[in-house]
């Protein structure tokens, strides 16, 4: 049987505006200016858009914030590169979980302990299901106390 990902199993853009703001809190010291979110990604890791109409990704595993699209028509182009979709939405990875069962529910998203950052790597042995709150607070918590 063959797996088909849908954006579903890669994003997650059906939140509403007091989750996605509690969860951003997290990221207050990171995110600076008006922005938009866009979507988040099944591992946490945030798309969002500038009022000038560029599209800054915020990577928690790492903590860095950067530029990936100058415009919303660039954004676009990128969604739908097979290529860009293994670089920044870990489809690859994504289907490989898929293949062994561990697929996130509403409010879930894949998560690892030890988080990355206190071990140097991202290891898919260990990654578990979490809930996105508890997962965004998690990554915050680790990369401010290891700066």
């Amino acid at each position: 049987m063959s797996i088909k990902l849908t954006w579903e199993d890669l994003i997650v853009d059906n939140f509403d505006q007091k989750e996605v703001e509690s969860w951003l809190l997290n990221w207050d010291g990171i995110l600076n200016g008006r922005f938009s979110p866009l979507f988040m990604t099944k591992f946490g890791d945030w798309f969002l858009r500038r009022p000038n109409g560029t599209t800054e990704m915020l990577d928690i595993i790492d903590g860095n914030l950067s530029v990936v699209a100058q415009t919303p028509e660039e954004f676009q182009q990128h969604m739908n590169d097979p290529a860009w979709q293994e670089d920044f939405l870990l489809s690859l990875v994504v289907y490989g979980f898929h293949e062994k069962g561990i697929i996130p529910r509403d409010g879930q998203c894949y998560g690892f302990a030890p988080h990355p950052a206190l071990v140097g790597k991202i290891d898919n042995d260990t990654v578990m299901l979490m809930d996105i709150a508890v997962w965004q607070s998690i990554c915050a918590q680790t990369l401010t106390s290891n700066a």
